[in-house]
């Protein structure tokens, strides 16, 4: 049943203008030093407010009805004279009220306790950048205001992917440069008076480095996650209920009351552990902007210098915290916090990443993170875990600071374009840059292994691990009388494998138990880990549609805690959702394996079971069987090949190789 708007119904036909002005481009990040030689012009907080709110519903809309739940948290909130609300609707198939058309671009005003259309468009694509700048040309025309916010709303998949992805057309999005472009025609950007006092995000993956430079003379703060969100999102009966009871009250506080209302909420819903939200002046963004391109710079002539880097940093930037999943099974955003990719890299980065640290603590005013994004900063940045060259390009195109862009492309190619290598001769003083020759991976496969101490040890010695970023071991159990292997898992040597890199030297520490939902194995992959906790994702079907298990092991207890679950990627974004079990759910485990020849990976449900009161994740031990132990060998570029595998049994808990 469809839920009903209590609105008055008012069509007004209105003429669209944009005011049109010249913009410096995004990738002038200021002096040199990358402080401003402007000051931001004095606030006054009084005065009338605009709110304008691009409204993308997409499928939270279609089959969770999510927008509409926000739009009636809104009109909880009865708003003063001084403050409108305008929003523009579409990119969803269905809309589940009796207000709204999927088959037409709305607009709606909210003002005081009213709820109404004021004007109605032909369909078009919510993704579209011209979509976007018709929307910031009528409200600038139409609802001028001293103060404004401009809101998005959907789905998110950080600087390569961006925001607004429409149904209607195929899940096509706003790009990083689209936004600005968006942007630009419409508003005249200012360093020292922004046309906006908020640029908000009420999507997944957004606080980025790159979104902050594209806005930051089109803002004074940026509202944004640096992870994904819960369908429920902002709260907007809270954040909206407290701003109207005083918009006199600086964009800072304002930003620091939706982070307090929407963390709360997380709170209420059981879904906070890996909950974030920030506010950043976006006046201050230039001096990180400065210190990342830097920290790029030095990464790229370590590269050049050191055939060893790539692995170093491949390694530092595993143990940073990331955001979306980034596991080879449930997909990759390729996001990860600024700051403490600064941190982790202090060692092999020692020139400017304290600066990075140091200037992120100056722009992020204020953040809520839960217990399980801890590490959290406040500005996320791309590192591209996935080697997905359609993710690098995306940043290539988003990204204001080149020199990771050249570093992740030189990483995957071994190769630097010409502009690439112009910039990195000037870094090196104008050295001779020959493209050095490509580590052949290929050598290492079927390495032969050895058992030590009743373990498989894989010797490839320091000349090879220089060049690889991670080594980690698959176990398989054999079923069907041999007929099919089931993998349970991908155990790296963030925490199942004693690694010596400086010898080349890889020992498994499998222990003869594995994880399981109340006594049923899972697949398994670690997603994140900190010296408090390890993050894994598991694939179930919960109610037979695919989801990932957020689970978190807890070094200092000793335990496992189920956190939730989301969507699997749809469109190269992770679901914008976070789903609790519930009693009377029903999990399917899903398994991944081979049969026959070994040639296809099979996916595949092996046990069905429903959701308990005190359902739990722990370890248990494997039944007797026979078991496949091998390593597998991944390179700077993201690829892999595998070693040599070795047989064992176990019986009564006890492991023998064969």
């Amino acid at each position: 049943m469809k839920k009903k708007l209590t609105c008055i119904l008012l069509i007004l036909v209105l003429l669209l203008s944009a005011c049109v002005a010249d913009a410096p481009a995004p990738q002038d990040n200021g002096s040199e030093t990358g402080e401003k030689t402007e000051q931001l012009a004095e606030y006054d907080p009084s005065g009338t407010w605009a709110i304008y709110w691009y409204l993308c519903g997409s499928d939270l809309e279609s089959e969770q009805g999510c927008a509409t739940d926000d739009l009636l948290e809104m009109m909880k909130v009865k708003l003063p004279d001084n403050v409108k609300i305008i929003i523009q609707t579409g990119g969803a198939s269905v809309w589940n009220n009796d207000m709204i058309s999927e088959k037409k671009i709305g607009r709606y005003e909210y003002s005081g306790e009213d709820f109404v259309q004021v004007d109605e468009l032909k369909q078009a694509n919510m993704g579209k950048e011209e979509t976007l700048t018709d929307f910031l040309g009528y409200c600038n025309q139409n609802y001028p205001a001293d103060h404004k916010m401009f809101l998005f709303w959907d789905h998110g998949g950080g600087s390569p992917s961006g925001v607004a992805q429409d149904e209607n057309y195929d899940g096509d999005m706003l790009t990083l440069p689209e936004m600005r472009k968006a942007f630009e025609s419409a508003c005249e950007a200012s360093s020292t008076n922004p046309p906006f006092d908020i640029i908000g995000f009420d999507t997944c993956l957004m606080a980025t480095i790159d979104v902050a430079n594209i806005f930051k003379d089109m803002g004074r703060y940026l509202v944004a996650s640096e992870e994904t969100e819960p369908g429920t999102g902002w709260s907007y009966n809270k954040w909206l209920g407290k701003f109207a009871d005083n918009t006199e009250i600086t964009p800072d506080e304002i930003g620091k009351i939706i982070c307090d209302t929407y963390i709360k909420q997380c709170e209420k819903d059981d879904f906070a552990d890996e909950a974030t939200l920030s506010v950043t002046d976006l006046s201050k963004i230039d001096p990180i902007l400065d210190a990342y391109s830097k920290l790029g710079d030095e990464a790229l002539v370590n590269a050049v210098n050191d055939e060893s880097f790539q692995g170093k940093f491949d390694r530092a930037a595993k143990k940073t915290e990331n955001y979306g999943g980034n596991t080879e099974k449930s997909g990759y955003s390729d996001m990860a916090d600024l700051g403490d990719l600064a941190k982790h890299t202090e060692k092999i980065l020692p020139n400017s990443s304290q600066a990075v640290v140091d200037a992120i603590g100056n722009a992020v005013v204020y953040q809520v993170k839960g217990e399980y994004k801890s590490k959290a900063n406040g500005l996320s940045c791309f590192i591209n875990y996935s080697s997905d060259p359609d993710l690098l390009e995306g940043y290539s195109k988003a990204t204001g600071t080149p020199s990771f862009d050249y570093y992740y492309t030189y990483k995957l190619t071994n190769k630097f374009s010409d502009k690439a290598y112009d910039y990195v001769s000037k870094l090196l003083g104008n050295t001779n840059l020959e493209n050095r020759e490509k580590f052949k991976l290929s050598k290492l496969e079927d390495k032969k292994l050895k058992i030590e101490d009743g373990s498989a040890v894989l010797n490839i010695g320091a000349e090879n691990a220089k060049h690889l970023s991670r080594v980690s071991y698959e176990l398989y159990k054999f079923i069907d009388d041999g007929d099919i292997m089931l993998m349970f898992g991908d155990a790296g040597t963030e925490n199942d494998v004693e690694a010596d890199w400086d010898q080349g030297v890889f020992k498994e520490n499998f222990r003869g138990v594995w994880g399981t939902i109340d006594g049923h194995l899972v697949y398994m992959e670690v997603s994140n880990f900190t010296d408090k906790y390890t993050l894994y994702q598991i694939p179930i079907k919960l109610n037979k549609k695919k989801v990932f298990l957020s689970v978190a092991y807890i070094n200092s207890s000793d335990e496992y805690k189920i956190l939730g679950a989301r969507k699997e990627y749809s469109n190269g974004l992770p679901g914008k959702n976070s789903i609790k079990l519930k009693k009377g759910d029903k999990i399917s485990t899903i398994m991944y394996g081979y049969s026959g020849e070994l040639d296809d990976v099979i996916e595949t449900t092996v046990d069905t079971f429903k959701v308990k009161n005190n359902t739990s994740f722990t370890e248990e031990e494997l039944n007797d069987g026979k078991f496949i132990i091998n390593f597998k060998i991944t390179g700077t570029d993201g690829k892999s090949v595998t070693s040599d595998s070795e047989e064992f049994k176990m019986k009564n808990g006890e492991i023998r190789y064969l």
